[in-house]
């Protein structure tokens, strides 16, 4: 090895050992950074999701005016992966492959809800429906 070569070796190890020194925590000074004092804001469309689900557990019309639209544009995402067409879908296939709940909710042609007050849909329901568009 050179002389040229063995400088130019030495000089990279002292900038890289340099570089290790400069990332190292000051002395007297906490290893791990502080948490931020203020946590980082939500998105504005997951604030407006947790509102909507916590809406449609209380009112019939909350959840086929606003909850309905949006699961039928997902449900119909999820079985167009399949090559299937939820216009298409006979009451039969529809129920079997969505399940009930899913089904009459998303439908195509559901009218409104008769009690336009009347409760909404339950946590549990709604979970198991989300549950069966992520298995499609």
């Amino acid at each position: 090895m050179t002389l040229l070569a063995e400088i130019v070796l030495v000089t990279a190890a002292a900038v890289a050992v340099a570089i290790c020194i400069a990332r190292l925590p000051a002395p007297g000074r906490d290893r791990w950074p502080r948490p931020l004092s203020h946590p980082p804001a939500r998105p504005d469309q997951l604030t407006e999701l947790e509102r909507l689900v916590s809406r449609s557990q209380a009112s019939a019309l909350t959840v086929h005016a606003y909850l309905r639209p949006l699961l039928v544009e997902i449900t119909t995402r999820q079985l167009a992966v399949r090559g299937i067409e939820l216009a298409r879908l006979s009451q039969s296939a529809g129920a079997t492959l969505l399940g009930e709940d899913l089904w009459d909710l998303v439908r195509p042609a559901r009218p409104f809800p008769a009690d336009r007050h009347g409760p909404g849909v339950s946590p549990a329901t709604l979970e198991a429906m989300l549950a069966t568009l992520e298995s499609l």
